[in-house]
């Protein structure tokens, strides 16, 4: 791992409680697609899933919220705005991208997508033929973004499905509602010979794993996340 030191690109807001951050160096940015780094803001350090392409050397993007704002993140916020140089360690995680023939599904809650987001461009770029499935579920409609893109994707590629879902119900939704792991017992995908990657709260990451130890045929080699029952993403 290295310390870099970076200085803030741009900073907007995407969701109604997320940020997009693209931090810029004139250091090369060396990581896997689904590696996260360590944002250091005076003794502390944050973790968050690089939402960038590793192809791109010299720009990180970070996805920074939650299902609501709370403190911590305003802080966060905040420190990037006012600081000239913002220092993060990088590489850390094992959930990165393996490259190889196997399938590959996505599975990621709210701002896990990050991590889906570097890991789908980097296979656009590197094997743009390979076949993806990727859910995405958030607590209330108003948490996803970048929609557009995903739209664009899933309507230009026949080798790519996109699937989305909302846990709370709400008017303006009009598809499925419920948790990522209601569409995984929905679709029925046999996902023997595919590889998992998976981001996102800690309890929905467990229960998805547990749900594929019981009722999946999948081998544990063929399953990635930074979260297993035995550890949390520090």
């Amino acid at each position: 791992m290295s310390i870099i030191q970076c200085t803030l690109y741009s900073l907007k807001k995407i969701a109604k409680f997320t940020y997009q951050v693209r931090l810029k160096s004139t250091n090369n940015i060396t990581f896997i697609a689904g590696q996260y780094l360590l944002l250091l803001i005076n003794n502390n350090r944050y973790p968050f899933s690089l939402a960038s392409s590793p192809l791109n050397k010299h720009f990180i993007e970070l996805h920074i919220g939650s299902s609501i704002f709370n403190s911590k993140i305003i802080d966060i916020i905040n420190y990037i705005l006012n600081k000239k140089v913002i220092l993060v360690d990088i590489p850390y995680g094992n959930a990165w991208l393996r490259i190889n023939n196997y399938p590959i599904m996505l599975i990621v809650g709210g701002t896990g997508f990050s991590y889906a987001q570097s890991i789908l461009f980097t296979i656009l770029k590197q094997q743009p033929n390979k076949k993806i499935i990727f859910y995405w579920g958030v607590k209330n409609v108003y948490d996803f973004y970048n929609l557009n893109k995903l739209d664009l994707i899933n309507n230009k590629l026949n080798n790519i499905l996109i699937k989305l879902i909302v846990e709370n119900h709400n008017n303006i939704w009009k598809s499925k509602t419920g948790t990522v792991l209601d569409l995984l017992k929905y679709y029925k995908i046999n996902i023997k010979k595919y590889n998992l990657y998976m981001a996102g709260p800690y309890n929905m990451i467990i229960n998805i794993i547990k749900f594929f130890s019981i009722y999946k045929d999948i081998a544990p080699k063929n399953i990635f996340s930074d979260i297993t029952f035995d550890n949390k993403k520090p």
